[in-house]
């Protein structure tokens, strides 16, 4: 371990030897530390050398240890600045522009990612985003087995226009409320990942520690050696395409080449080209090569290597301005491929702009040229976006991605934690905006022993056992029921509401009212950022405000009505369209649901429906995408709700 000594508030301290400090991307230019607690700084140098930190008149000195590792830690300081950091070893660094203020992680899969210029109201939301004390830190996507020292070279941002708008919209939202409310600077870290599953993220030692969990870490001893090395490294990638063309409908109509490169270029016959996505693998090479296919021309090569963060896309444009064309005249496309690596065609049309395109499965290539054939019939959206027709009459283009052999590499348990969580856990931080769920619906009875084995993982880790934690509880999307019935994501909800009411110092944002049946990605994100600040402000903050819509406390049978009994009733509960209240089901011994009759009663609500005369256990909003409408009149939301515990879908 470094030594370290606490720091005292003096000034003028010099030392006799200067190291060569090194500090981690987190400490740089425009960072925000966490105010009213100890700051952890530190870095590395020479073994053995002296290093000396000093920040708004607080001074502390280490000594590296035989790693050279140095550590100090400085007295807790109120929110303000900025300041210079000055860390002074044989050279000296100055951290610029440094403030005190509220720290937040911001984590979880794409809904957290979703960028403020793609959420609802961007163009005039973007242009707003101008907070000079607002601090922005999106850490690089990095899979580890092992904690990690550092992340991927990153650097703090002020929250400008040109900085937010590729941020994530739930965590930009969150902090500008925070900061107007408190009027203190604000530091966000975005530390999240599209797709990715809760194991992703939760520490080994947590899921070593419940017999529950241990499962998960077992499926991770079963990666073969090379999916182990793509999760640390890079594995080769060689992958040469020739002779596109399209395929006519009728038999004895001519197909059209589209590209076959003998020119030496990657113009594409319909006025377009290929262009490459550089800046997303930047260890592999796109380029021309002859001979091509019957070595003769060129062929298109995709070579180097790829790891589990990168994407090698090869993009194929019918006009260089992005226009459609019309293809409805062909089939498919039909190209030829060899190498060493999988591929994926996916189609591209400017109806669809949230990547869930037209694409075919993922193939292997091999050592000779195979012809590939993508019929245009057999393209299928993989769901997790807007389900939108295939418009054959408008397509722009399409890509090609270019994968190592191991094609589309699952992530192993942890990897996550390890590769972008580890690196900040050093510093103190005020809490984490949870949002993520999506990927665990149909395991959502385990998620009950996930995400609280996150949360512990997480305070054990960065030692803040008060860490707080706000969670998204995931929105509607999907069917409304006609019926009462069963839902993986209503028993999703549900692990979010536990974790709530068992974990202490959690909070929950209801969004089941901002959602999108038909997308996964809704664009409401201004009201659950709103919702995760409202949370922290009367329970961190203790502003005087209704920080939750109701939420289910008790329920009593009277006969054959069932009384269900709510906190945060605020100013009182009502049906928020002023109709009758929906959304509520009832079950008598049958376990058999129906809709049900809701009445308010003060800050109860009594069920009831005449053919369940003895009913036993009521039902809220339990669905996808359920019709609810159940709200105080402070404009937030119930949570959905069930009273009975009986076998869900998901495990029991």
């Amino acid at each position: 371990m470094s030594r370290f000594v606490i720091g005292l508030c003096l000034f003028g301290f010099g030392l006799r030897c200067w190291a060569d400090p090194v500090l981690p991307s987190f400490l740089s230019d425009h960072m925000v530390l966490q105010q009213g607690r100890e700051i952890h700084l530190w870095g590395k140098a020479d073994a053995g050398e002296t290093v000396s930190v000093s920040l708004a008149g607080c001074v502390a000195t280490a000594t590296t240890d035989a790693q050279k590792h140095w550590s100090v830690h400085l007295p807790a300081l109120s929110a303000g600045g900025p300041f210079a950091l000055t860390v002074q070893g044989k050279k000296q660094i100055v951290i610029k522009d440094v403030m005190i203020g509220e720290v937040w992680i911001a984590s979880g899969q794409s809904n957290m990612t979703f960028s403020l210029d793609s959420a609802e109201g961007a163009a005039t939301e973007v242009p707003k985003a101008d907070y000079a004390q607002i601090r922005l830190f999106t850490v690089p996507r990095k899979i580890a087995l092992s904690p990690q020292e550092d992340t991927l070279p990153a650097h703090w941002q002020i929250c400008t226009p040109d900085n937010a708008r590729s941020f994530s919209a739930v965590a930009y939202f969150f902090a500008r409320e925070i900061h107007g409310k408190l009027n203190v600077p604000v530091g966000v870290i975005e530390s999240a990942w599209p797709g990715t599953t809760i194991e992703d993220w939760v520490s080994p030692e947590a899921l070593q520690s419940d017999a529950d969990l241990k499962s998960v870490l077992e499926e991770a001893k079963l990666a073969t050696p090379d999916e182990k090395n793509l999760a640390e490294n890079s594995l080769p990638l060689q992958l040469e395409f020739d002779d596109f063309e399209l395929i006519p409908a009728n038999a004895g109509s001519p197909g059209k080449i589209l590209a076959n490169f003998d020119d030496g270029t990657s113009r594409i016959s319909t006025g377009g080209s290929f262009s490459y996505g550089w800046t997303d693998s930047p260890d592999a090479l796109f380029e021309l090569i002859s001979p091509g296919r019957g070595a003769g021309g060129f062929a298109a090569r995709v070579m180097g290597r790829l790891d589990g963060t990168q994407d090698s896309t090869l993009t194929a444009h019918y006009k260089l301005d992005g226009a459609a064309v019309d293809l409805s005249s062909y089939a498919g496309i039909r190209f030829w491929v060899r190498g060493n690596g999988s591929f994926r065609f996916r189609s591209k049309q400017p109806t669809i702009t949230d990547w869930d395109d037209y694409a075919a499965p993922s193939l292997k290539a091999s050592s000779d040229w195979q012809p590939v054939t993508v019929l245009f019939r057999d393209l299928r959206q993989d769901g997790w976006g807007v389900t939108l027709p295939f418009t054959q009459n408008a397509l722009s283009g399409f890509t090609i991605e270019s994968l190592t052999t191991l094609g589309y590499a699952p992530i192993p348990a942890s990897g996550l934690y390890e590769g972008m969580i580890t690196p900040l856990v050093a510093s103190a931080f005020r809490g984490v905006l949870w949002y993520q769920g999506e990927s665990n619906a149909l395991k959502a009875h385990q998620y009950r022993k996930l995400l609280p084995a996150l949360i512990n993982g997480w305070r054990a880790a960065s030692h803040q056992d008060d860490l707080e934690f706000l969670i998204v509880q995931l929105p509607n999307h999907g069917a409304t029921p006609n019926e009462p019935g069963e839902s993986a994501w209503a028993e999703l909800r549900e692990a979010q509401l536990l974790t709530l009411q068992h974990i202490p110092r959690t909070g929950l944002a209801v969004t089941i009212d901002v959602g999108d049946p038909k997308d996964l990605h809704p664009h409401r994100k201004l009201e659950v950022g709103q919702r995760l600040a409202f949370w922290a402000e009367g329970t961190i903050y203790k502003q005087p405000i209704e920080y939750s819509g109701p939420l289910y406390e008790s329920v009593k049978i009277e006969g054959s009505e069932i009384r269900v009994r709510f906190s945060h009733a605020g100013s009182g509960l009502e049906a928020r369209d002023g109709g009758e209240l929906r959304g509520f089901a009832v079950a008598g011994a049958d376990r058999k649901f129906h809709w049900a009759e809701a009445r308010v009663d003060g800050d109860t609500v009594v069920v009831s429906r005449r053919d369940v005369p003895s009913p036993l256990a009521v039902r809220y909003a339990w669905g996808d995408s359920p019709l609810c409408n159940l709200f105080n009149r402070d404009g937030l939301p119930a949570s959905p709700f069930r009273t009975d515990d009986w076998p869900g879908i998901t495990g029991q």
